[in-house]
């Protein structure tokens, strides 16, 4: 397996289209590309019909070993070549039907299209436009189960406008989900973390509808979250959007064990007038949700320390150096820090040691925990370690 890293800058179109002829993107076995609306819209227009894309749209642009977007459209593109295997790529339009049942035909077709029909890949990788993920794993998961890491992030736009973006090298989606099977003699390895400490504030889920919470222990979702925030030395929030006051304070349930807690967390996006809460994930009724408290430091630091667990891991399972680190990191936790992202960049540079590594900022996490379960969660990031 090769792993290149390449970034492109798409102001000068003729200049991005002369860029990416002159790479090997075009003789890939699988290009994994980040950027904003306008680097991923260019790319689609220019490399459509050449070679297999999982590209999505990132919050501000993406990050790589080769920079960070400051206010310009660059793609970051990951190039998967020569690999010991094989990697299939399908993808659907999630408008068009039930989304659990397309995404088991869309896994099918990519393990078809990996002549591996039957067989269990090494790891299944993913984007797709926010909203379904759940449905999205369980689609998933109902043709492999479990026993496969199911690992991805969902696409984000600059504001929450709905403008996010997918391309699979043959079609843009806006609504699109795209899987990538992966086949490979060559080992890989996954993380799948979050910066944030449980309190020992908690309450029951009483009734929820999808990712509309509406009571806890009871009592209006709302009023139940804002005392909560109050005896942290937070305001009170008032109805409307409040995605980034609940940053720091997501909401965690437990996929580990009592004596090794391990958080998935859904982070409140707006308050409505009748006092229930709206997520970025679906919760269920009789669920226990704890409050998490996240520090600004830790957000700063994360990146790097996960990339480092993921090395660290991959070294010592399989005696071997790998070659390239994928970071997906939370939209919103990167919001929160964006001034420090220069920084963020050099930490992982330095946890890296000369790897080439891609960090996409995304609406929405998947990866798998270590009781083998792949979930979807919010605020979270992990590490994705190749060769």
């Amino acid at each position: 397996m090769q792993v290149t890293v390449t970034r492109i800058g798409v102001n000068e179109t003729q200049r991005f289209a002369d860029e990416l002829r002159s790479s090997n993107i075009y003789d890939a076995d699988l290009n994994i590309a980040f950027g904003d609306v306008d680097a991923i819209s260019s790319l689609a227009s220019i490399a459509k019909g050449k070679a297999n894309w999982l590209a999505s749209t990132s919050c501000l642009g993406a990050m790589s070993n080769l920079g960070t977007d400051m206010g310009e459209s660059y793609v970051h593109v990951m190039t998967i070549s020569e690999t010991q295997g094989v990697i299939g790529v399908a993808s659907c339009d999630m408008g068009k039907g039930n989304v659990s049942e397309l995404a088991e035909s869309t896994v099918v077709s990519a393990m078809q299209k990996a002549n591996r029909l039957g067989q269990m890949p090494s790891l299944v990788w993913i984007i797709q436009a926010p909203g379904q993920e759940e449905a999205v794993l369980s689609g998933v998961q109902a043709v492999l189960g479990n026993a496969v890491p199911v690992f991805g992030g969902s696409s984000a736009d600059n504001a929450i406008e709905g403008k996010w973006l997918q391309f699979d090298g043959t079609q843009l989606f806006s609504n699109g989900l795209i899987i990538a099977v992966m086949y490979t003699e060559e080992p890989i390895s996954c993380y799948f973390s979050s910066g944030y400490t449980a309190t020992s504030t908690e309450a029951t889920v009483t009734a929820v509808e999808g990712r509309v919470l509406y009571t806890l222990d009871g009592k209006p979702a709302g009023d139940v979250y804002n005392q909560w925030l109050q005896r942290f030395g937070q305001p009170a929030l008032k109805p409307g959007s409040i995605l980034s006051d609940s940053t720091y304070f997501p909401l965690g349930r437990n996929r580990g064990t009592r004596s090794d807690p391990i958080s998935l967390l859904s982070h409140p996006s707006r308050l409505n007038d009748d006092n229930s809460l709206e997520l970025f994930a679906t919760l269920k009724e009789g669920e226990v949700l704890t409050l998490m408290h996240g520090e600004r430091h830790n957000l700063i630091s994360r990146a790097a320390e996960v990339a480092e667990v993921a090395m660290r891991t991959h070294e010592l399972n399989y005696e071997t150096q790998p070659k390239a680190l994928l970071l997906v990191f939370c939209g919103g936790c990167m919001l929160a820090v964006k001034d420090q992202l220069a920084d963020i960049q050099r930490s992982i540079l330095n946890k890296a040691q000369g790897l080439p590594f891609v960090v996409a900022f995304t609406f929405g996490e998947q990866g798998c925990f270590p009781d083998g379960k792949s979930r979807h969660g919010n605020l979270m990031i992990s590490a994705t370690v190749f060769g």
